[in-house]
């Protein structure tokens, strides 16, 4: 790299001026059928051809990617002293798992001795509930939540909450087929919500299954006794966000409006990912205004989303302003928004933009280098020098 950037002072030197084109990006088309289809298909709005900046990969902190916020948004049980207390009890079971270090035995063993313990000081299914949020591997917490399962059998039944966790669960770990199980069993024993549905529908639109998600909300909407809510809203955006149809994900936030619903944090960050995605920053930024004048107060991820639509855009001023706010986290735990920034630079008339490129090389570990960048740095500097 330090080879490459000699070069490209010298071709800087001699006034050589800057050329370059990126690939389009492909998209996708799957076989639907007519029904699902009907609601999937793109307005003449959404049809347009998008230029990749550069090739950057998803990052697990997006709101794309954050699904729990996504669908899990309700009021805690507890309050005050008495969640604390329960967090740390669960806190303390989650550290003896983890040292088990996969030793589905020893892991089993540890829950008979004090999971039941859990059980019987939480009835509510909010221990085990929180045990399964602490347990960042979700292949580990559906073997929690398996056995939590096998305790319905021993007068411990699985509350409507911690079926919606499982459902999750088996979400993340890829494994729909449970994820519908759950759901099912849940239903056949009159405890199927919101919740359930909630989750159902994050665990089809985190695996892609956008055609599933939306029949479930049809199905959803039919139910006498639960109706969808927010969240429900906000996971529709998000799959039409995905999928680039922006007349559907309009018309669904219009529908929160309708029905006298408060936009949530995660309702404005979905919309946003959507406008990033289509690449209509202008909507990107309204959205942004309307959730100030709202009053609701933006997160990192917001941020982030801002940050990845100005570089997109070629919006310097505003990347950088921007990236001012948040240069801590992206520094450390965001290498995609640094790849794209670099692509930015390199297309921008910047008179330092060498040495920001710089500055932005060191952050990337070498470990984090991938092929495609090494490749383009090469034909970056080859055109310098033609």
């Amino acid at each position: 790299m330090k080879h490459a950037l000699k070069i490209y002072r010298a071709s800087q030197r001699a006034g050589l001026l800057l050329h370059w084109c990126f690939p389009m990006e492909p998209i996708a088309s799957n076989t639907r059928s007519m029904e699902t289809s009907r609601l999937l298909q793109p307005t003449n709005g959404c049809r347009f051809v998008r230029e990749f900046c550069c090739q950057i990969e998803p990052e697990l902190g997006s709101p794309f990617q954050s699904l729990i916020s996504l669908f899990t948004e309700h009021s805690n049980y507890l309050h005050g002293e008495q969640q604390k207390e329960m967090s740390l009890k669960v806190s303390g079971l989650k550290d003896e798992i983890l040292a088990c270090k996969g030793d589905s035995v020893g892991i089993i063993r540890l829950l008979e001795e004090k999971g039941r313990d859990l059980l019987r000081s939480h009835p509510d299914g909010s221990a085990f509930i929180e045990l399964l949020k602490q347990l960042q591997s979700p292949q580990l917490a559906l073997e929690v939540f398996n056995w939590r399962r096998e305790q319905a059998e021993w007068n411990f039944p699985l509350t409507s909450e911690e079926y919606a966790k499982g459902i999750t669960v088996a979400g993340r770990c890829k494994n729909v087929n449970l994820a519908l199980d759950l759901f099912n069993e849940a239903g056949n024993k009159q405890i199927k919500t919101s919740s359930t549905y909630n989750a159902l529908m994050g665990a089809y639109m985190s695996n892609g299954l956008s055609e599933k998600c939306q029949l479930v909300f049809e199905s959803f909407k039919k139910e006498v006794n639960c109706t969808p809510n927010i969240v429900t809203f906000n996971i529709l955006i998000s799959v039409f966000g995905r999928l680039m149809l922006m007349d559907h994900m309009e018309a669904t936030f219009q529908e929160i409006h309708n029905l006298n619903l408060s936009p949530t944090l995660s309702t404005y960050n979905n919309l946003m990912a959507g406008y990033v995605t289509a690449w209509m920053w202008d909507r990107m930024e309204h959205i942004y205004m309307t959730m100030r004048e709202n009053s609701v107060e933006p997160n990192i991820n917001t941020y982030l989303l801002m940050l990845r639509g100005y570089s997109h855009s070629g919006n310097l001023k505003k990347m950088e302003l921007i990236y001012d706010r948040v240069r801590q986290h992206v520094d450390q735990n965001n290498v995609s928004l640094i790849r794209s920034m670099i692509c930015t630079y390199s297309k921008s008339s910047d008179p330092d933009r060498i040495r920001k490129i710089e500055a932005l090389l060191k952050l990337i570990p070498e470990e984090e280098y991938k092929p495609w960048m090494n490749v383009w740095l090469i034909k970056w500097i080859n055109l310098q020098n033609s």
